[in-house]
């Protein structure tokens, strides 16, 4: 296998592990806030007590929340620079593969999508949310759920086109 098929193999991998953390790190953080209102450790609760359970809660998903927007834009940012380099990488072998370009260039454009239009959507409207109450939802929430769904769907079709030329390249 050429050099740059192996960098094009090391780049895919890399963004694809990327993409897995990112779920995993999203997913967790508002669980983890659940576990620690939960956790009833001493000095937690003597620390939180003045300002209460419902707004102790809301602090701790605004930084849940505050900490999955920074990561996210940093993760975009990421797919961006690894989708480029590997464009230029199958773009550069010989034989040109007609299938590993596209496939490429379509993840390179869904996390263009994602980083540019989704995230800070999802963000301005996340923002708008984080102090007001949940029970009942606020009037927005269908419209970021919506854009959860959309940057969730786009996301995972990006990885499953990237895991599909990983194998590729793997068999071929």
């Amino acid at each position: 296998m050429a050099r740059s098929q192996v960098l094009a193999v090391a780049i895919l991998a890399a963004w694809i592990m990327s993409t897995l953390c990112m779920w995993f790190a999203a997913t967790r953080s508002f669980a983890t806030v659940e576990r620690v209102m939960k956790s009833g450790q001493p000095e937690f609760v003597e620390i939180t007590k003045p300002l209460g359970e419902v707004s102790t809660r809301m602090v701790i998903r605004h930084m849940a929340s505050e900490l999955n927007r920074s990561l996210f834009r940093g993760y975009g940012i990421l797919q961006i620079v690894f989708g480029a380099l590997l464009l230029l990488l199958v773009l550069r072998q010989t034989p040109r593969h007609t299938l590993d370009i596209s496939l490429v260039a379509a993840m390179l454009v869904f996390s263009l999508v994602l980083t540019l239009g989704i995230t800070p959507l999802v963000t301005s409207v996340g923002r708008s949310i984080d102090f007001l109450p949940r029970n009942p939802p606020p009037p927005v929430m269908p419209r970021f759920w919506m854009l959860h769904g959309a940057f969730t769907s786009l996301d995972g079709i990006k990885l499953l086109a990237g895991i599909g030329l990983l194998v590729r390249w793997v068999f071929r």
